[in-house]
């Protein structure tokens, strides 16, 4: 191609994309800040990892690869530092499972400032070369003829610079290729100044990705033409090119480096010339430098450096995997991959992919893998079959309720309990008009006879027209088998604050209700307010979750209810408390009462016969942390509560219950939900403690969205499940049933959201 029909080509590009420039001004929509698909944890498979380079106090970082023709010879480039650098070169001829010695360079390869990175290019003749760019001004450029053995020295391609350039390379259906990379304003133009950008170039505060062509086999370039900015919002950069799998499309996957928003697309019908306005990206493929492969099943795997605002592998080096339908319809995708876990900050991750004929993904970059020392560049090995069979043992999840189902704008406030006969009893409030804790609230219910796989119709346990029946908390007499549920009533048009305040038309009141058919039917509720509650007392709240039935000890048989009550005299202040039952549940009385200021708390009894009491701290502004106390006497009294720092928590329920598979005595291991989060209700979190909730030694996160009130409960396979409020963008959008092998828990199989 002529300078001439460069320079053509550079204003046709630049028209076409004039007015997509000029509508991409308006703030972008607010997106999810988490997700909700599942991540497999593959960074503890030791076996799957090769070192490709190390050298002790050397920082090594972002590397490239590329796969020769012989599908058996690897490349890598790298530079000694952050970015900029001296560029080192290697070598493998067994398809990464061993590399050279560091190899020689042409001596301006020393002189390398940015990125560099490297590509395989075949011109209209067939002739193949390789390429490799490095970046800042001026874009520079070495070759080579045969196949990586030797270079030419690196050369300006033209009179401008970028970053990360070049992030990535498209073959464009005319034989042509599209080179990508970004400016922030300071080394597009150029100039003399440090990294010769001019003494008055600047961040503009307008990321802008720009294109360069070649039509000679990678050979010239044409001059840098801008297709995606916006003005005075998110910081576009860094694209990751992919194309439909009809050939059809190409999507630019755009790091957001402002950091408040997601990544973005944008999308271009006609091999580049005009793009679409960049949009957010679900949570779940925001991040850095995305590099795109297709597996050999159609499906898309994506490395990147994960940077979701809310995620349990954030700084770490992960993979996507979905379907390119995902991307165009703005879908999270299937599952994420956590490939290797980075120790220090957001510092990893500039990916390189390759694949293997037989399957094997090599996916090679740079992170601090090693506590305390020098980031350092290694890969990591796969085949997408083997992720698959880790999914099939991820949490499986329904969406139990939903809210605007079955005539109710929300619901909340989950409780599950498996019964004698092995039917799982799923209940929950159903706020018929409004997501408000008070107005005209049911108590609901679910049943499932084969695990949890299906479910019959919501029932209703009590409706008492426009008031409030909620705080569902059931316990079950094993003896008898009889459910016992607890909950509180009070007049829909009284609040809370009215109740406190001794300015409602009645009070909250306490309840219990019976089924002695597994859930089937129940009893009209019994008010048990005189024995449950002191007069003196105003609010009151049982649970939420589940109540214990006592099984060592002189109190061998009780039945126990967590509760929390507001005393009149003290407005601003909650206590936690218990009621229990020694016949049976057909009478219920006051236990003790703690004086910490937690509410909803949840209790299990450990090995020795005491007990634990888990809180919710009512005001925890200044220590975001989960409350205990104890009792060694069935729950008569309470020792002095203290902060368990391990349970960072918002102010929000949790659920603590024991794994007990048998009656036996001895080791068994506490399990623990909730919102793991100092900042907000995000990240539902599972928890398991062998040493009866003293310490935590294993966690998981089962929903790293938004996620609020849970409860657990162990299945008579020996799953375990957790009935929990999760969605998208609230954590009222469903209440969602999932059940998990206690492997998954361990970290012996998959772990994630």
């Amino acid at each position: 191609m002529t300078s001439l029909s460069l320079r053509v080509c550079a204003i046709i590009g630049l028209v076409a994309v004039t007015a997509h420039l000029a509508a991409a001004e308006a703030e972008p929509k607010p997106m999810p800040r988490g997700y909700t698909i599942p991540t497999i944890d593959l960074a503890h498979e030791t076996h799957r990892q090769v070192i490709v380079d190390r050298e002790k106090g050397r920082y090594l970082g972002h590397p490239t690869t590329v796969l020769l023709k012989d599908n058996r010879t690897m490349i890598a480039v790298y530079p000694k530092g952050h970015g900029g650098g001296a560029i080192v070169m290697k070598r493998s001829t067994d398809g990464g499972l061993t590399w050279s010695d560091r190899l020689p360079t042409p001596e301006n390869w020393a002189t390398s400032q940015e990125v560099p990175t490297l590509y395989p290019v075949t011109d209209a003749k067939g002739v193949d070369r390789l390429i490799m760019f490095s970046g800042l001004y001026p874009i520079r450029m070495a070759v080579s003829q045969d196949q990586g053995v030797t270079w030419t020295p690196l050369k300006p391609i033209g009179d401008f610079g970028g970053i990360v350039a070049m992030a990535d390379l498209v073959r464009l259906k005319s034989g042509a290729y599209m080179a990508l990379f970004h400016d922030d304003g300071r080394f597009i133009h150029g100039g003399k100044g440090r990294h010769r950008q001019s003494p008055a170039a600047k961040r503009t505060g307008t990321w802008t990705v720009y294109k360069t062509l070649s039509a000679d086999g990678g050979l010239t370039w044409s001059e840098a033409i801008p297709i995606a900015k916006w003005t005075g919002g998110p910081h576009l950069c860094e694209p990751g090119a992919v194309r439909s799998p009809d050939g059809r499309q190409i999507a630019l996957l755009l790091r957001e480096n402002s950091r408040r928003y997601n990544s973005f697309v944008i999308f271009s019908d006609d091999e580049g010339r005009t793009w679409s306005k960049p949009r957010q990206l679900p949570a779940a493929l925001t991040g850095d430098r995305h590099q795109a492969l297709y597996a050999p099943d159609g499906r898309l795997v994506i490395s990147f450096r994960d940077t979701t605002r809310e995620s349990p592998t954030a700084g770490d080096w992960v993979m996507w995997v979905g379907t390119y339908d995902d991307i165009a319809r703005g879908r999270e995708g299937q599952y994420r991959v956590r490939l290797m876990d980075n120790h220090r900050s957001a510092d990893c991750a500039y990916p390189a992919l390759e694949l293997l004929p037989d399957g094997t993904f090599v996916a090679t970059t740079y992170g601090h893998w090693t506590p305390g020392e020098a980031p350092y560049i290694a890969s990591v090995r796969f085949k997408i079959t083997e992720i698959d069979e880790r999914a099939k043992r991820l949490p499986q999840k329904t969406d139990l309720f939903t809210s605007g189902a079955d005539g109710c704008h929300t619901y909340r406030i989950p409780s599950i309990i498996v019964a004698r006969k092995g039917t799982l009893l799923a209940f929950c409030e159903g706020r018929r008009k409004s997501r408000s804790d008070s107005g005209d609230i049911d108590l609901v219910l679910k049943r499932s006879t084969d695990g949890g796989v299906t479910w019959g119709k919501m029932q209703i346990v009590w409706d008492d027209g426009d008031n409030t029946c909620g705080n569902p908390c059931p316990v079950i007499d094993e003896a008898t088998g009889a459910i016992w549920l607890l909950l509180t009533w009070n007049l829909g048009a009284d609040r809370e604050s009215a109740i406190v305040g001794g300015k409602s038309k009645d009070t909250r009141r306490v309840f219990v209700t019976r089924s002695s058919d597994d859930g089937l039917t129940w009893a009209g509720p019994t008010d048990i307010t005189k024995t449950a509650k002191k007069p003196e007392w105003t609010w009151y709240a049982t649970g939420p979750g589940v109540g214990i039935q006592l099984r060592h000890g002189p109190h061998k048989g009780r039945l126990l209810i967590p509760c929390d009550h507001k005393v009149k005299a003290d407005t601003q202040r909650y206590h936690s408390h218990v009621i229990y039952s020694d016949d049976g549940g057909a009478t219920w009385q006051l236990g003790g009462v703690t004086g910490d200021g937690s509410n909803e708390c949840q209790v299990i009894e450990r090995a020795d016969g005491s007990l634990l009491l888990n809180m919710r701290r009512a005001r925890n502004r200044t220590e975001p942390y989960r409350i205990v106390a104890t009792s060694s006497d069935g729950g008569k009294t309470w020792g002095n509560s203290s902060l368990d720092k391990t349970l960072i928590a918002p102010r929000c329920q949790g659920c603590i219950v024991r794994y007990t598979p048998s009656d036996a005595r001895g080791p068994s291991i506490s399990l623990f939900s909730n919102p793991a989060s100092k900042s907000g209700r995000v990240n539902m979190t599972v928890r398991a403690s062998f040493d009866d909730g003293r310490t935590w030694a294993a966690s998981k996160t089962l929903h790293a969205g938004p996620s609020a009130y849970s409860c657990l409960t162990v299945l008579p396979d020996g799953d375990v499940a957790c009935l929990y409020e999760g969605g998208a963008e609230s954590p009222y959008e469903t209440i969602v049933f999932a059940r998990f092998p206690l492997t998954w828990l361990m970290g012996k199989e998959a772990s994630g959201p």
